[in-house]
Order: structure tokens, then C-alpha cells, then sequence
């Protein structure tokens, strides 16, 4: 006759045996232990892991074409993100039969150059005069300036000074009446920007934008803000989302070009579902 504590041992000990053998027809590095039959990886102590998985991140666009090409596995494809510039190639995506476990990666981030960065650090929000003006004299040799009265092209030292010089003529007029019942007002206010040479209304800047990507044209209109006492300036990119989406398509057409059409290489993002 067994004992009472040994029936609980035993029913134990085979509930522990049947576990390890359901686990071995599926995973052969996994093991129940008995500690509320928590599950252990063993893989840390084998010569190798079960399967490749990680990270390479890299603004080579050489170097992530060779990692993609070496490490891919079936269904490897790669995702070109045009908001930040980034490639993802997902290396063990798998098949519809057999779907990989995603979680070993290739990424490229392109890096902008100085002048694409200085450009988009000086759009899109007011700004001073001197900092306008001082973008403009340290990058001179990327821009051309245009006036809007008559498109005629403005040497950058004329552009740039008549940028410097810019003034706020104010005139107001107030005119105010007070009544037994009632009360009227009435105001006129006039601001206009002047300076002493032709202000540019339209900037060309000629630079490459990210490092692997062809050289393109932004153009920027210049608008004056006169409602404080100083003037600020606001520089507008002109269709802004069309150039994101110009360069995205060259970046993805370059990624195809370099992993020579082996690998799926898609406009997108791609998340674990």
C-alpha cells in the first residue's frame, strides 16, 4: 500500500514526464521543471542557438544590401518607410504555410546631409531676420533668389542684405467717441514690410538631400510676419509631401537596384501582428 504522500509524488512525477514528452514532439531545448511546471530555455547553454535573430542597423546602404543578401530566409522582404527614411528588411518573415517569427531585422536609416538639415531646421516656423539672413550668407552657394514683382533673378549679397534691412512702417489712427448710452470706436491700422532693395519672395535650394540620393531642388517662398514690433519670417517648402514621396520612391528604387531584385522590397511599414 502506498502512502498518500508517495500517490502525490508519483502522480507528480508522471505528470512531469507526460509534459516533457509533449514539449519534445515540438520544441527540443524546452523542459518542464517542477516548479509550477514553469518552462526553461536551455538554448543559452547548447554550442549554437536554435536560429538566427537580431538587429543590424546601419546608414550604409552598401552594407545593409550585403547583411540582407547573406542573412535573408524565405519570404525575406524589405519595408521603405518615406516619413524618417528607413528600410526594414525582415530577414525570417517565412511563407503563408510556414511564417517565420520576425524578429530578426536588417535596418537602414539614411542619414540627411548638413545642407538638407539646415534647410528643414529654418522652414515651416517664424524665425528672425538674423537667422533667415545667416542661413542664407552660410549657404550661399546652394540657393538662388527671385523677387515676386518681376521674377527677376537677386544675387545672394543683395537678397541677403535686403533681408537684413527689412522695417516695419506702422501707422495707426485711433478716433474715439464717448456718448450719453453710448459708446463708438474706430481704428485704422496700417503695416506694410519695406526694405531699401528687392526683397526674395521665391528661394531655390539645390542640395542632396540624404547621402545615396540624387541631388534635387527645393523651393521655398518667403513670407513676412508683421503683427509684433519686429518682423519675423516664415520659409514654406513648396509641395512639401511630393518630395517626401519623390525620394521615398528613389530610396526603394535604389534598395531594389543593390539587392538585385532577390528580396521583395515594399513602400510601407510592417508590424507584428
Amino acid at each position: 500500500m502506498f502512502t498518500e504522500e508517495a500517490v502525490k509524488q508519483i502522480a507528480a512525477a508522471r505528470a512531469i514526464d507526460n509534459a516533457n514528452a509533449a514539449l519534445t514532439n515540438q520544441v527540443e531545448t524546452l523542459v518542464a521543471l517542477p516548479r509550477d511546471f514553469e518552462l526553461h530555455d536551455l538554448e543559452k547553454y547548447q554550442v549554437f542557438r536554435r536560429r538566427a535573430r537580431g538587429r543590424m542597423e546601419t546608414e550604409s546602404i552598401a552594407d545593409f544590401a550585403a547583411y540582407t543578401i547573406k542573412h535573408a530566409e524565405e519570404g525575406a522582404s524589405v519595408f521603405v518607410g518615406a516619413g524618417e527614411m528607413t528600410a526594414v528588411a525582415v530577414l525570417n518573415l517565412g511563407s503563408k504555410e510556414e511564417p517565420g517569427h520576425t524578429d530578426n531585422r536588417a535596418v537602414l536609416k539614411l542619414k540627411a546631409t548638413a545642407a538638407y538639415a539646415a534647410l528643414k531646421g529654418h522652414t515651416r516656423h517664424r524665425m528672425s531676420q538674423i537667422s533667415i539672413a545667416e542661413f542664407f550668407e552660410d549657404w550661399a552657394g546652394y540657393v538662388t533668389f527671385f523677387s515676386e514683382s518681376d521674377s527677376a533673378q537677386i544675387s545672394p549679397p543683395h537678397a541677403i542684405a535686403a533681408i537684413r534691412k527689412i522695417s516695419i512702417d506702422a501707422m495707426r489712427k485711433m478716433e474715439s467717441s464717448v456718448q450719453y448710452l453710448s459708446a463708438s470706436k474706430s481704428s485704422f491700422e496700417s503695416v506694410t514690410a519695406t526694405s531699401a532693395t528687392s526683397i526674395p519672395t521665391t528661394i531655390y535650394f539645390e542640395c542632396e538631400p540624404y547621402h545615396g540620393l540624387k541631388a534635387r531642388t527645393f523651393v521655398m517662398q518667403l513670407s513676412i510676419q508683421t503683427s509684433d514690433d519686429k518682423p519675423t519670417i516664415i520659409l514654406r517648402l513648396v509641395k512639401e509631401e511630393q518630395q517626401y514621396q519623390e525620394m521615398a520612391q528613389e530610396f526603394a528604387d535604389i534598395t531594389r537596384a543593390v539587392l538585385n531584385s532577390d528580396i521583395s522590397v515594399l513602400l510601407g511599414s510592417y508590424s507584428n501582428g
